[in-house]
């Protein structure tokens, strides 16, 4: 017991709290890597995802897959959510003919649990970047006299226009269609006081940060008391748009995934609390 104890004390995150904000279902992965570096998880979901306001050209997008009518040349997934919400949408597999391009592993991990390898895994795993590996298919197909690439993007309620304006520049046509929206799960507050309590002087310490959804919905649950507070925290980026929204919050991120993936958000930490040791 004494040596299983000093091994523990010797894991890279030994006794750190670390609050994980992903959506309950889709966590597990990431509690389990950081406990498994030695930190103390607490979770603090701070995203419910809903139906679009509007689901009507999901519908109309989803049936035309389903249908096979080859409208669509190429489909574009920028998160796990949207995967999950078009294929369940589709009410069945993606088609195989369909290509499918998706940015980075958690997302690719996604469509391979629907029963789909994708075809494109973005080098760079942003839209932007997306967008970039995509943008030269759309040129060369313009290029070609067979008119332009034909590409759906079911994508969150408040996804960016890196994808949609990149390859429409390139010479694409891309039917952008909202998949899912999402909003602040209604336990979220008295679970964020639970975790870091009312006191302004209480450090908020590590919390992760996943999209940029997530960090309006933190910033939103400390009202008044965020300028307070906000020095306290050290935030754990799972990428440059999260990075992005972080630094508008005025959030300098303590630490980055150097890919988006669980593993690579843990390391990023691993990284951050060695450099402060």
């Amino acid at each position: 017991m004494i040596g299983a104890v000093r091994r523990a004390d010797r894991l890279p995150l030994a006794g750190l709290r670390v609050v994980v904000t992903r959506p309950e279902r889709q966590a597990g992965e990431l509690v389990a890597a950081f406990a498994a570096a030695g930190a103390r998880v607490e979770e603090l979901p701070l995203l419910a995802v809903v139906p679009p306001a509007d689901p009507e050209p999901l519908a109309r997008a989803a049936a035309e897959v389903a249908a096979g009518t080859g409208r669509f040349e190429w489909i574009l997934f920028t998160s796990a959510n949207a995967v999950d919400a078009f294929v369940a949408r589709l009410g069945g597999p993606l088609p195989a003919g369909l290509p499918v391009a998706v940015v980075g592993p958690a997302t690719a991990a996604a469509l391979r649990r629907r029963g789909r390898d994708p075809d494109l895994i973005a080098a760079r795993g942003d839209a932007e970047g997306l967008a970039a590996e995509l943008a030269p298919l759309a040129a060369a197909r313009l290029g070609s006299g067979r008119g332009p690439l034909r590409v759906l993007f079911p994508h969150a309620a408040d996804a960016g226009p890196a994808i949609a304006a990149g390859l429409a520049a390139a010479g694409a046509v891309v039917a952008s269609v909202v998949a899912y929206d999402k909003r602040l799960p209604d336990e979220a507050p008295a679970r964020a006081r639970q975790i870091f309590g009312d006191d302004p002087a209480d450090l908020l310490g590590w919390v992760t940060f996943t999209s940029p959804r997530t960090v309006a919905h933190f910033v939103a649950l400390f009202g008044a008391s965020w300028r307070t507070r906000r020095p306290t925290l050290r935030a754990a980026s799972i990428g440059p748009v999260t990075t992005r929204a972080l630094r508008r919050a005025c959030i300098g991120p303590a630490a980055e995934a150097a890919v988006p993936a669980d593993r690579e958000l843990v390391a990023a930490v691993i990284r951050a609390v060695a450099g402060r040791r």
